[in-house]
């Protein structure tokens, strides 16, 4: 009975000195101490790392995007690590040997090994989108996975784990690296947009392709995502009350959408301007007869 009394007392004992409470609260200001510190080191690396590639970017001419991209990946990084560096003092401030943590890791790994495969995975792949250039933060990309379209929108950020896409709906996606499949960016080369236009078969065909190359001259000085003047490749379809023109036009990578719907509301301006008619709708009339007994 004595023996549990003295165990007992020997446990709670530390419990009622002072010296343990005022241990414990400078234990504790000193990790808070610590995480405002990385929060600042942090913050202040960022902005050098941001500073450093915005003069290397003007000084080479570089991409932008491109520059964003490994901006994000170096931040990325540096955060990780300054992370570990305040975990692992502040382990060894409450005693606890992080010697015995790494090399306790082997046995742990073995636990965990299958179910951190995805973390690898998710991480190695993002390490070939980042350096095989596949896409850049401020693209526009369509990812499938598994044969179906998981993702459509524009780079918000990419890190060595996921990366964030902004739908056109303003949705945010993340994505895990390794969960991606094709990939497909809008971004890289320019676009093209195709518009197909029908007029009525009772206009002069050739007159009207005229008016839309003269409206055409001005299109790329008018709006910035035209790489070149739009051209009337010529007629597409001949149907009963319609001739269709089809129209084609360069424009800046990603754009190619946004430059049809500017060439159907300019061609309509013109086609109202000009008293240029559409194709009207034929009605077909079918008559019935009855047979007569």
């Amino acid at each position: 009975m004595n023996q549990i009394k003295n165990v007992l007392a020997s446990l709670f004992e530390p419990l009622t000195k002072v010296e343990t409470y005022e241990n414990l609260i400078t234990k504790l200001a000193l990790i808070l101490i610590y995480i405002l510190v990385a929060i600042i080191v942090i913050s202040i690396l960022n902005k050098i790392i941001a500073q450093a590639f915005k003069i290397q970017n003007k000084s080479k001419k570089g991409n932008k995007k491109r520059s964003k991209t490994l901006i994000s990946l170096v931040q990325n990084v540096v955060k990780y690590i300054v992370w570990f560096i305040v975990i692992t003092t502040v382990l060894s401030k409450f005693g606890i040997s992080v010697e015995g943590i790494i090399a306790s890791a082997g046995v742990v790994g073995l636990a965990v090994g299958f179910g951190a495969q995805t973390i690898v995975k998710d991480v190695i792949t993002g390490f070939f989108i980042i350096f095989e250039n596949q896409f850049d933060v401020g693209d526009y990309v369509k990812i499938n996975s598994g044969g179906t379209t998981v993702a459509e929108g524009t780079v918000k950020s990419i890190g060595l784990r996921s990366t964030r896409i902004n739908t056109i709906t303003g949705e945010l996606t993340i994505l895990p690296n390794g969960s991606m499949g094709e990939i497909t960016n809008f971004s890289i080369t320019n676009g093209t947009a195709i518009v197909v236009i029908p007029v009525s078969v009772e206009e002069n065909l050739d007159a009207v392709e005229k008016k839309l190359n003269k409206l055409f001259v001005s299109m790329r000085s008018k709006y910035y995502l035209f790489v070149t003047d739009p051209v009337v490749l010529g007629i597409d379809a001949i149907e009963n009350n319609k001739v269709t023109f089809r129209i084609s036009a360069e424009t800046i990578p990603g754009e190619g959408a946004a430059g049809a719907r500017i060439l159907r509301k300019e061609i309509q301006k013109l086609f109202v301007q000009e008293g240029i008619k559409l194709p009207q709708p034929v009605f077909s009339q079918y008559e019935s007869q009855q047979k007569s007994k």
